[in-house]
């Protein structure tokens, strides 16, 4: 690698993201996936922009009008597949764009701010820990490194004398934006843009932009506003999946897996958490101090700093926001702003190493060391994605599965019930003569529901079952033997299309590397 070329380990990652994609169609989108892209497909394909695949549980969104979730991924989404066809693999293709524009911007950042090439490239290595990219998520990400961006270029142009007025417009309306996409995903960049504002006005490099702060704060409460008293019947429909699937779990203590998968998800905001006080205090050099050109800054704005702080602060409330009130699923988050976190957190460390009190440098190397550490061990899921994952692209690649999935809805009786995981969901919408349900969403959620997946399977009658190797071995597989002793059933045939069993075949990897094949197994149900 050229570490006089920062931009190389962006490139690179974005290269290996690129080959994966072209060599195994992955990352196999998750069961999320067609949740938020269904009702774009189904207009597309059938003219009304709701998602069948949620009637049973979502009637609203499931049946009239999609608006269990904000509407900016869709719109965006709508655009692209008109474009570009529909299908599970154009929808594939617009995250991974999506991806490489967010890089870009990365890059950008830390352009603008001059990151030394090899604080860059090991911001690059986090870039590989971003393997699931099927959701809103990567837009809103994207958006929300805009807005960063945007604030980066505001600080510098306030240090040349100018007001910035543009870009912290620009900034304000990506947050706006993001919001706009994922309610989750714009709180925690309004989080950061406003540590990120405060920061700069307490070190004293510009007033506090009471204007732009008061829009940002207020937009998102006025969008509210406008849906649930505007549009009284789409704001039902989104509470109708809030109350179904809420991110809230109360008030818990975490347990083993959880606090596993928040440790292999955030690694970089966890070794930054706990390195930056340390590297302040063995540095000895106060933060205002520095701010003020005093300590080798030479008058510029300590912008690494500030981004570093307002990023680990962000990034912090997500994973402690998992491990004691949220699902740990949301940490997912946390994992898009590693990257900026690591860049910016070696970018002030390398400032600071002329003026570093004695043993800074044993602290430098302890910050590089645990940080690689942090990345090997968030990165195994991208190893078992370029290992295990091309081999079973090798045993049924994407095109043998979508054929496979298509020749089973195409031979069915006009009317069928069809249950189908996420990724073949794009496929079963181009058959108007079945019923194609989402395997997720067979019933209302209900917390103390006995075998919920069950008591759909009977209520529905599906003629058959298509799901992923993730859902048969985490879910259906167990389902599946239960059905077989319902007095109603005659019989129950699986064919799983993998040679190559999965890591979702074996309950001790079934956590670490998951969604990686795209084998179909195909269940026939004969009911009496």
């Amino acid at each position: 690698m050229n570490l006089k070329r920062p931009g190389l380990i962006f490139l690179l990652v974005f290269g290996w993201k690129v080959a994966l994609f072209l060599l195994s169609t992955q990352p196999v989108p998750a069961n999320d996936a067609f949740f938020y892209d269904g009702a774009v497909v189904n207009r597309l394909l059938n003219g009304g922009y709701f998602n069948p695949s949620l009637a049973a549980a979502l009637p609203i969104s499931g049946t009239e009008v999609f608006c269990a979730y904000p509407p900016l991924h869709q719109a965006v989404l709508l655009g692209w597949m008109a474009v570009f066809g529909v299908s599970s693999w154009t929808a594939m293709t617009f995250h991974l764009t999506l991806v490489g524009v967010y890089l870009l911007l990365l890059w950008a950042i830390f352009r603008r701010l001059g990151t030394p090439a090899w604080a860059v490239g090991m911001a690059g290595i986090y870039g590989i820990l971003l393997t699931f990219h099927d959701r809103p998520d990567t837009l809103g990400h994207t958006l929300g490194m805009a807005a960063v961006y945007a604030g980066v270029r505001w600080l510098q142009g306030v240090t040349r004398g100018s007001s910035g007025t543009g870009w912290i417009a620009a900034m304000v309306a990506a947050v706006v934006l993001c919001f706009c996409t994922s309610l989750q995903i714009g709180a925690i960049y309004f989080l950061l843009v406003w540590v990120l504002v405060v920061g700069a006005t307490f070190t004293g490099w510009t007033r506090f932009p009471t204007v732009a702060m008061a829009g940002l704060t207020l937009a998102p409460v006025a969008l509210v506003a406008l849906v649930k008293f505007g549009y009284p019947h789409l704001w039902t429909g989104f509470l109708e999946h809030a109350r179904q699937t809420p991110s809230f779990t109360g008030l818990r203590m975490p347990y083993g897996p959880e606090i596993l998968k928040v440790v292999r998800t955030a690694p970089g905001v966890i070794v930054v958490a706990a390195l930056l006080p340390l590297a302040l205090w063995r540095q000895g050099v106060a933060f205002r101090d520095r701010a003020a050109g005093r300590g080798g800054d030479g008058g510029m704005v300590p912008v690494h700093e500030l981004l570093a702080m307002a990023t680990l602060l962000a990034g912090l409330a997500v994973v402690l926001a998992c491990l004691f009130v949220l699902t740990a699923n949301t940490v997912a988050i946390a994992n898009y702003l590693q990257p900026l976190l690591v860049g910016c957190f070696l970018g002030m460390l390398a400032r600071e190493r002329a003026v570093a009190a004695p043993g800074g440098r044993f602290g430098f190397r302890l910050a590089l060391g645990c940080l690689l550490v942090g990345a090997a061990l968030g990165s195994v899921r991208a190893v078992g994605m370029t290992t295990w994952g091309l081999a079973c692209a090798w045993d049924v690649n994407y095109a043998q599965a979508i054929h496979r999935v298509d020749t089973e809805l195409s031979a069915l009786p006009s009317g069928s019930v069809v249950v189908l995981s996420s990724a073949f969901l794009y496929e079963a919408a181009r058959h108007p003569n079945v019923r194609w349900l989402h395997s997720d969403w067979l019933v209302r959620a209900d917390p103390n529901a006995v075998d919920p997946d069950l008591k759909g399977l009977r209520h529905f009658r599906p003629r058959r079952v298509i799901v992923s190797q993730f859902d048969y071995y985490r879910r259906y597989g167990a389902v599946l033997d239960k059905l077989r002793m319902d007095p109603g059933v005659a019989a129950v045939k699986v064919d799983n299309m993998a040679h190559r069993r999965p890591p979702d075949a074996y309950p001790s990897l079934q956590r670490v590397v998951q969604h990686i094949s795209w084998a179909p197994v195909v269940v026939e149900i004969d009911w009496r």
